[in-house]
């Protein structure tokens, strides 16, 4: 780099998991927890929620960078599975307030339903036959219909998300998240703004343990939930 010139600025795959778990986070503690306290207010309330809705649209890019680079596929759907059956329990008691709840399942599963869709869907990558897109096409509704019917985290919408990423991962960057920042105006107005860190985004992996980052969800999940118990209890 010559004397003088600007360091650009840039942001690690790293760097965008921890704006996602942070506004996760706070989005999760105004759900669980800060709705139970006496010092509540609608005002904070929804601004931390607004705040919450920047973590989803992170993750769904994220889930198709791991897709694109991840050495198993198996292993990764594997790993989601997992971890979203371990987060269940912690989900239900933070989110509803107790242990078992069908009506409702954690983002995991949203994720993990997901990249199901984009194995089958890269089966047929770069094939554009009227066959081929009817295919395509009916894995699509396949899968969304799945996320509806088992109502995982965003519904059918989660994975039509997801599969828009996919789909528009090789276009330029600001084609890519014009696109995504559209999408997710249509279901909520501040997750666009996620797509002003991911426009940043330098495609390195950056410093981090993926497992610490699968942990901090039902860990985090559980401490609200038990938090929530002891309020709900004491009032």
């Amino acid at each position: 780099m010559e004397a003088g010139s600007k360091k650009e600025y840039s942001i690690s795959a790293a760097g965008l998991k921890w704006i996602a778990v942070i506004t996760m986070m706070i989005d999760h503690f105004a759900a669980a927890v800060y709705r139970q306290l006496g010092i509540y207010d609608s005002t904070v309330y929804d601004l931390m929620r607004a705040i919450g809705r920047i973590a989803f649209p992170i993750y769904c890019f994220l889930l198709v960078e791991g897709f694109c680079h991840t050495r198993s596929v198996r292993n990764y759907i594997r790993n989601c599975f997992l971890f979203a059956i371990f987060s269940e329990i912690p989900f239900d008691l933070a989110i509803f307030g107790c242990v078992y709840y069908p009506w409702g399942q954690n983002v995991f599963f949203t994720l993990a339903i997901g990249l199901c869709a984009l194995w089958v869907l890269d089966q047929f990558k770069g094939q554009y036959t009227i066959r081929d897109l009817l295919i395509k096409a009916a894995v699509i509704v396949l899968f969304a219909y799945l996320g509806q019917t088992l109502e995982v985290d965003y519904h059918w919408r989660g994975i039509l998300f997801i599969i828009l990423f996919y789909y528009c991962r090789n276009l330029e960057k600001w084609k890519r998240n014009m696109i995504g920042a559209c999408a997710f105006a249509t279901y909520e107005l501040t997750a666009p703004l996620a797509f002003i860190p991911i426009q940043f985004y330098n495609g390195k992996r950056g410093k981090q343990n993926k497992y610490l980052f699968y942990a901090i969800y039902p860990i985090h999940l559980l401490i609200y939930g038990l938090i929530r118990m002891y309020l709900e209890q004491a009032g």
